[in-house]
């Protein structure tokens, strides 16, 4: 006995290594990794109605973090952060390693995401985009090859076609629909989580509990059932008060004022008459429409989205704005730095979640101004009145 415990002792000092384990880090000591910030991407394509460009922004990220990934099961831990990239969340149990595959696996299950994704773009009843279309086409075609072509084939190839996209908008979108999801859950459902534990915790340990071996069996059978009403419970928490206000925000930042027939502010209550810096619509720029994400404030950062809507073209348009801060009670006017957008050959629309820093006064007004492919303006976004006092007293 002695013998072989030494030898089993030698064997763990110095085990042979274990192939594709050689250049990893593993430390069992550490305990789980922490998860990374953001939202987990089956949630968003449940509540987000994506845009052809993010559509394909969350595939090509999602098949460039799994194409070096041995473990076929990180489709399922894949999440958007709060900078619009796809991340992959520790494994099960804090492994983040599974066991070595072929790839298979992983191919038929990061097709089945895909071709969610390209479902959440696409809007039932609503005429398709040739362009969108033809983003998601690709996507579908990626989604067919990935069983036979394998992740790395398909990833590298998606990596081609999201380069003709303005990425970095693209995930300033994304992370803007992240935040909203992601703030109203947290704010909607901390108390409720809080304190739906105690009172079924004292109730399940109110019960009788045999003595002897059966203790521990009947312990274990209570923390189970216990599990299953906490989640059964989240799940109802979420589903009754987070739908409607979730698809709302979400309806604010990509598809208000899709009609086209409401007014994106209401009339200005008091201050001078803003004068239009460009007509509202000229050459291939069909109109602008510049909206507010949260309440603005004078003297505060504000986030407004920015909708251009073209005539298609045969060639790609690069749609080019900035920003006219009118201060609404003297009517002088200053002009900030805004964004470009490229938009292929045949979109109809250029999107972009942008921030702008408003001046310390009274009453601000907004107006985007696009200067191509032509010069056209949105109707002004106004914080705060001059009929009210400063906040220092002075008028």
């Amino acid at each position: 006995m002695t013998d072989l415990t030494t030898a089993r002792g030698a064997e763990l000092r110095e085990p042979d290594p274990v192939p594709g384990l050689a250049d990893r880090d593993v430390r069992p000591a550490a305990g789980p990794a922490a998860a990374p910030d953001g939202v987990e991407l089956t949630r968003l394509l449940a509540l987000a109605r994506l845009t052809a460009p993010q559509a394909l922004e969350l595939a090509a990220g999602l098949l460039a973090e799994t194409a070096g990934q041995d473990d076929p099961a990180g489709p399922d831990r894949a999440l958007v952060g709060t900078d619009g990239r796809v991340v992959l969340g520790p494994a099960p149990g804090g492994g983040g390693i599974g066991s070595p595959s072929d790839g298979t696996g992983a191919g038929e299950a990061l097709a089945t995401v895909l071709a969610e994704v390209a479902g959440a773009a696409r809007l039932r009843g609503r005429p398709a985009d040739p362009a969108a279309e033809e983003l998601l086409t690709e996507l579908d075609r990626a989604a067919g090859d990935l069983p036979d072509a394998g992740v790395p084939a398909v990833a590298a190839r998606l990596q081609e076609t999201v380069a003709g996209i303005d990425r970095a908008a693209v995930r300033r979108e994304l992370a803007a629909l992240v935040r909203a999801v992601d703030d109203r859950t947290a704010s909607a459902t901390g108390p409720a989580r809080a304190g739906s534990g105690s009172p079924r915790a004292r109730t399940v340990a109110a019960g009788r509990v045999p003595s002897g071996g059966s203790r521990t069996t009947m312990r274990r059978i209570g923390m189970w059932l216990f599990s299953v009403v906490v989640l059964a419970a989240g799940v109802v928490v979420e589903v009754a008060f987070l739908r409607d206000d979730i698809g709302a925000d979400i309806e604010l930042l990509l598809d208000a004022g899709r009609s086209g027939s409401a007014s994106s502010t209401a009339p200005e209550p008091d201050g001078l008459p803003i004068a239009p810096p460009a007509p509202a619509a000229a050459g291939s720029v069909a109109a602008v429409d510049l909206r507010p994400l949260a309440q603005c404030a004078p003297a505060a950062p504000c986030t407004l989205r920015v909708l251009v809507r073209l005539v298609p073209g045969p060639d790609p348009q690069t749609v080019t704005w900035s920003y006219r801060l009118v201060d609404r009670c003297t009517g002088t006017a200053t002009t900030v730095p805004g964004g470009t957008v490229t938009v292929p050959a045949g979109g109809q629309q250029a999107a972009a979640v942008g921030t702008v820093a408003l001046p310390d006064q009274r009453s601000v007004a907004v107006v985007a101004v696009t200067s191509s492919p032509a010069t056209a303006a949105s109707a002004p976004v106004s914080a705060g009145s001059c009929l009210t006092d400063r906040p220092d007293g002075t008028g």
